[in-house]
């Protein structure tokens, strides 16, 4: 493999991981802006989210990882999975 080759597969990895994290942002954006109308929602998939857990997450996807992850033992791959499933069955 030359190097412009290898050049261009650099380039087009860092371009899709850019899309990534683009869409990962623009997720966020949307959860935090429907956060009040989502809380309801997350009580009842997660009962043991206190309300200053609620609070403390604002709708940030990352932050309702870190709290599922923490009140129910899981790892952080199975409370992503246990996140982005709700948001998929929710549509948000």
């Amino acid at each position: 493999m030359d190097n412009q080759t290898t050049h261009e597969q650099s380039m087009d990895n860092q371009y899709k991981n850019q899309q990534k994290m683009d869409e990962h942002n623009m997720d966020n954006r949307t959860l935090k802006g429907e956060w009040n109308q989502l809380k309801n929602s997350v009580k009842q998939k997660w009962a043991d989210l206190t309300d200053d857990d609620l609070t403390h997450i604002e709708g940030d996807r990352d932050r309702l990882v870190g709290r599922v992850q923490e009140r129910y033992g899981h790892s952080r791959a199975d409370a992503e999975r246990d996140v982005d499933e709700w948001r998929r069955e929710n549509q948000y």
